[in-house]
């Protein structure tokens, strides 16, 4: 008896230390989904001052931005192992929604209460409060196709610490770019280096985002090609590094990173390619990035029109 009561207590402690190592199952709806309009509301009802998206659409300009001032982070050199860089990624990666109260009439007259949202995804590169996301995710805050989300953008972290975006640092349709600011009023957040190499074809890649409402999913794959295409938006070429790494709606904005930790790219697009014989039938999807370069480029240079 004495003996069984000692197994038992062996595999009782054995099993606790095992669970207490293993990585928790996140609840997506209520750790996230239903917490961003819940976040969104007390910052409308606060009285805060934020940019609406009527004010934050001012801060866009046609003719482009001077370069900016970025703290950013020293290049890692060390390999990783996936689980290493997806604890690290995860903590930098954020959600960039726009949110706003609905404001149509229901069937009764009164005017909707509900809270709207559009979860995107971004990423940390200054410690200070600079967030990197898809300027299709900043524009979608300010067009006027947008009639139901135009109180506060925000931007909010892995531990659920919600932000209002403060001001557009900088913007670029042509490389689908932006650098937002938020105010983490001092406290310090967690940042990503930037890769000053490009990748190469059959790289390994990353990405922690959330698409499609699963949030800070984690996805990996390789550099499949590197071309040039004409934004027939901007009008005028840009350079796409593809990938086979998965991503979806919900992933716009977030980092590509490599090996060692560094962003290499910034999701953007998803085309599908179909049979040439019959449109109904899916043959591959293109999963289009913008590699690191540009955002360097855009930081240090900026994109002023001449």
């Amino acid at each position: 008896m004495t003996y069984f009561l000692k197994a038992s207590l062996f595999l009782l402690v054995m099993f606790s230390v095992t669970t207490s190592k293993a990585q928790l199952y996140k609840n997506n709806i209520r750790e996230y989904k239903a917490r961003i309009p819940g976040e969104a509301a007390k910052l409308i009802k606060s009285g805060e001052l934020f940019l609406t998206a009527d004010s934050l659409s001012q801060t866009f300009k046609p003719n482009g931005y001077g370069p900016i001032a970025v703290d950013l982070e020293s290049m890692k050199k060390k390999k990783l192992e996936p689980g290493k860089i997806y604890n690290r990624v995860a903590e930098a990666t954020v959600i960039v929604s726009p949110t706003g109260k609905c404001g149509e009439l229901t069937e009764r007259g009164t005017e909707c209460e509900k809270i709207h949202s559009y979860p995107a995804t971004g990423y940390i590169i200054d410690s200070k409060g600079i967030i990197v996301t898809n300027y299709h995710v900043a524009n979608g805050y300010v067009t006027k196709n947008n009639t139901t989300s135009r109180d506060v953008m925000i931007v909010m972290l892995k531990d659920g610490t919600t932000f209002p975006v403060t001001e557009v640092l900088s913007a670029d349709q042509a490389n689908d770019l932006a650098i937002l600011k938020i105010d983490p009023k001092g406290r310090k957040l967690p940042a990503l280096p930037i890769a000053t190499k490009d990748a190469e074809i059959g790289d390994p890649v990353f990405i922690v985002s959330h698409p499609k409402g699963f949030f800070y999913a984690f996805s990996s794959g390789m550099v499949t090609d590197k071309f040039s295409e004409n934004n027939w938006r901007a009008r005028q070429y840009r350079n796409i590094m593809a990938i086979s790494a998965d991503f979806a709606a919900g992933s716009s904005g977030g980092a590509i990173i490599d090996q060692f930790g560094n962003v290499i790219g910034t999701v953007s697009y998803t085309k599908t390619l179909q049979h040439s014989d019959d449109p109904s039938k899916t043959q591959m999807i293109l999963k289009a990035t913008i590699p690191a370069a540009e955002l360097l480029k855009l930081i240090k240079e900026g994109n002023i029109k001449k």
